[in-house]
């Protein structure tokens, strides 16, 4: 399994809105065309800061390109646009992946507590 996460600023009053959208969009599907799973998805605000974490089981660019192809991925991501700080281009897997690329946060550390005997 890996994990990753993902930030983007959103513009200041628009945080209720963007709030309701990241809770109530429609799951994608889970697996991808080449056997790629993705495991968990969680977002965390703080004021204007969005920060996504996926957890996978496969390739993350399979991830990328399978996200951008999802119909509710599309349908959040137009909405979320006029909310966001700083425009990007998702129409299509390479805007997709731009932003992913851009946005994917550096992975520091992970730490798992080891098994109960």
């Amino acid at each position: 399994m890996q994990r990753y996460a993902i930030t983007f600023q959103i513009r200041p009053g628009a945080e209720a809105a963007v709030r309701e959208l990241l809770s109530s969009y429609a799951p994608p599907e889970w697996e991808t065309s080449d056997g790629t799973r993705l495991l968990s998805t969680s977002i965390f605000m703080k004021g204007t800061t969005v920060v996504r974490v996926i957890e996978i089981d496969g390739n993350l660019p399979s991830v990328m390109a399978h996200l951008a192809r999802q119909p509710s991925i599309q349908k959040l991501e137009r909405e979320l646009d006029g909310h966001l700080a700083v425009p990007r281009d998702m129409g299509g897997p390479e805007g997709a992946r731009s932003f992913f690329l851009s946005a994917l946060m550096d992975h520091v550390t992970t730490r798992v507590a080891e098994p109960v005997r």
